[in-house]
């Protein structure tokens, strides 16, 4: 037996438990007709949920309200079998067996709701037992919206109108010993109403296994997809796994350097681990010790010195300090802990950014759902405190920003999260006074040094550009928001954005010097954001970068030796990938990519710069660019979809006489929307096809 595998925790598959789990080479493959049969086939015979059994359903709720198809029912509280619901029409109903529902086939609730079912929502649910731990892959459809819930936490969240089909939409179950508890949300705007479940094969299988499998049933082109780009990604840019002692629980909540550098990196288990030797070539030799521990989840870390650093905890700023520099840290000192902690588990800390004075920038979270996100003070705002310990509050209007950093020019950002009164993941240029959106926030401003300044409530409803969607001939109304710099478009770019980071290390890392790189938790990949400034105002681009992360992506920092070092977890917030924590080195390789280097925008439309030059006879075709436009619905449901969808289009297209850049010209771009850029078949000079042809650039304002 494989030490992969034995340690893999094979346990109960729907109600069988297996005695001894089977070698790797005994795993029995047996070819049955479908990809999913054969799959689930493989997974009982190493005892693996494969989500057979008894699946139960409750419905329909009536979705024809304000909120629709995004309002929490019951269920979302908590499953109970024994409920009983008011639903569509004053329908009495409780949970009830599914009959004949199969993984690997699509489901029809009409079988279920013959009458029509407009503006409605259902929910399955399926308990499962399990020995051990293990990340299970899910395949997943719907008509239309699609919501997924494992062991009580929401791990995907889709908007569509689409007739279900297999493999439309993925997402990993962190499957925990015991008992565990999957479901799933289809909401129905009309015509068909259905569903589509079926496990895949865990990185935990040999990958024989999954070779064969996917030889036997290509899996669908969009994974085939990521899995090439990721590949793709990797002749630029090397994926280095750190390794971490085995009672080094690394789930990271912050990275530093220190002049000497060695590497900091905080843990949410309340650790510091100081990391020896974090760019050597063999991996092997980077050795990892304790600094510190007892600490409450700490989510950042600023590195004074190399016995000196600043740790953001839930509930305080502490200074540790090293006083004998024996490699631990002797002296624990409170800086400042006056924002408020409720209890609520998601009323997390993050930070601290410093500005050139020594002031600490602090984020703090807002709790979870309902009236009370903003019981605890402060919840939901920027902090600025003084390195002798005053506290200021500074911004306002924050729901989940999951970190913040100063760009190379002094400029304040931070990184928010989908939700309410969020559309959107979105990156925010942080300024003095200003409110964000998030309206839990608003309780705390009698209190702060805005009280009577702005109103106790903003109006929701309104579409970033100031329309009503509700009354298309009413005059504009701009709401009190700070709009985004660039907004990431939710999936495409992303599900949970991290900690923004500006690459400063002169060319080491490749071609995007000055550029920023993001992280994303749940995607376990790292994006690039190209900014520029549009009559003193922050806007640009979001693109693709690095994809096949083991983890979700929660904290980055530079190295001295120019590579970009990404802490990884995804303890309670679900992420792609094999691992549950770790650290990743990304090195530049030495080729420098085909890319998109920046988008600007222009009178005309936008200039698309590369990093390589073109091939004149493909960058100059109209056919090779597609831009559609959208823009988001600001109001108090958990995001938004992307509304006022537009096509729009390129009129001309002009190749630079450098071949560097590609003008085109865009007619009647429009404040507040964001601009879906698409390439095909654009070519370098030597040949090479764009690595990721799309990028998607936030208008705020149009040159003067």
């Amino acid at each position: 037996m494989t030490r992969a595998f034995a340690c893999l925790g094979l346990g109960l598959s729907a109600a069988v438990l297996l005695a001894q789990p089977k070698p790797a080479d005994k795993i029995e493959y047996v070819r049955k007709a479908t990809r999913s049969e054969t799959a689930r086939a493989v997974l009982a015979s190493v005892g693996l949920p494969t989500l057979e059994g008894k699946w139960y359903y409750a419905g329909p709720f009536d979705a024809a309200t304000r909120d629709g198809v995004e309002a929490k029912f019951p269920p979302e509280q908590g499953v109970d079998l024994k409920a009983a619901y008011v639903g569509k029409g004053g329908v009495k109903f409780g949970w009830k067996p599914v009959p004949d529902f199969q993984p690997g086939k699509v489901y029809s609730f009409l079988r279920l709701f013959p009458a029509p079912q407009d503006d409605a929502v259902v929910y399955l649910y399926h308990e499962f037992e399990a020995a051990e731990a293990v990340t299970l892959p899910l395949s997943l459809g719907s008509d239309d919206t699609l919501t997924v819930f494992f062991n009580g936490q929401k791990i995907l969240h889709e908007d569509h109108v689409r007739a279900a089909a297999p493999d439309q939409s993925r997402a990993e179950l962190k499957v925990k010993p015991g008992t565990n508890k999957l479901l799933i949300k289809v909401g129905q705007y009309a015509g068909g109403w259905a569903a589509y479940v079926s496990p895949e094969l865990p990185a935990a299988i040999p990958a024989t296994i999954r070779k064969r499998l996917d030889r036997d049933f290509p899996p669908p082109a969009d994974v085939q997809e990521a899995q090439s780009t990721a590949q793709s990604e990797s002749r630029h840019y090397k994926l280095t796994t750190l390794q971490q002692p085995a009672d080094c629980v690394l789930e990271v909540g912050g990275l530093g350097f220190r002049p000497d550098g060695k590497m900091l990196a905080c843990t949410r288990r309340g650790e510091v681990w100081l990391v020896h030797n974090p760019g050597a070539a063999d991996p092997t030799a980077v050795q990892f010790t304790r600094f510190a521990s007892g600490l409450h989840e700490p989510l950042g870390l600023h590195v004074v010195d190399n016995t000196t650093v600043y740790v953001v905890q839930r509930a305080e700023l502490t200074k540790l300090i090293d006083r004998d520099a024996d490699g631990t840290a002797d002296e624990f000192v409170t800086v400042c802990d006056r924002w408020g902690v409720s209890g609520d588990y998601h009323e997390f800390a993050f930070g601290p950014a410093v500005d050139r004075k020594g002031n600490f920038i602090i984020t703090l979270n807002v709790g979870f759902g309902g009236g009370h996100q903003a019981k605890a003070a402060w919840r939901g705002w920027c902090v600025k405190v003084a390195p002798d310990g005053r506290m200021e509050p500074w911004a306002y209007g924050l729901r989940s920003p999951n970190g913040v950093n100063f760009s190379p020019d002094g400029e304040l950002f931070y990184s928010e999260n989908q939700g309410e009164w969020v559309a959107s993941n979105r990156l925010n240029h942080l300024k003095r006074g200003r409110f964000y959106g998030h309206q839990a926030a608003l309780k705390w401003v009698k209190d702060s040094p805005f009280a009577g300044r702005v109103p106790e409530k903003v109006r929701s409803g309104m579409w970033y550009d100031g329309t009503d969607p509700r009354d298309p001939n009413a005059p504009k109304v701009y709401p009190a928001v700070d709009p985004p710099a660039v907004w990431f478009p939710y999936g495409r770019m992303g599900q949970s954005l991290s900690e923004p980071v500006w690459d400063t290390t002169d060319g080491k890392f490749g071609p995007f010097a000055g550029q920023c790189f993001v992280g994303d938790q749940t995607r376990s990949s790292v994006m690039r954001v190209a900014l520029e400034k549009v009559n003193g105002v922050y806007q640009g681009a979001c693109f693709p970068f690095r994809t096949g992360l083991q983890c979700g992506v929660n904290r980055l920092a530079f190295g001295p030796d120019g590579a970009l070092y990404a802490g990884q977890t995804n303890r309670g917030w679900g992420s792609v990938g094999g691992k549950p924590y770790g650290l990743q080195r990304i090195a530049f390789a030495g080729e420098v990519p085909f890319e998109v280097h920046a988008v600007l925008l222009t009178d005309e439309g936008f200039r698309l710069a590369f990093t390589k030059p073109l091939d004149a006879a493909t960058a100059a075709k109209l056919a090779a660019y597609a831009v559609r436009s959208f823009t988001y619905v600001y109001h108090s449901t958990y995001g938004s979809p992307e509304v006022d969808q537009r096509a729009e289009t390129v009129a001309r297209v002009e190749v630079a006489t450098d071949r560097r850049s590609v003008t085109i010209a865009v007619p009647g771009v429009r404040k507040g929307r964001v601009y879906d850029i698409r390439l095909t078949g654009v070519k370098s000079a030597n040949g090479e096809a764009v690595l990721h042809p799309e990028a998607y650039y936030t208008v705020n304002e149009l040159p003067k």
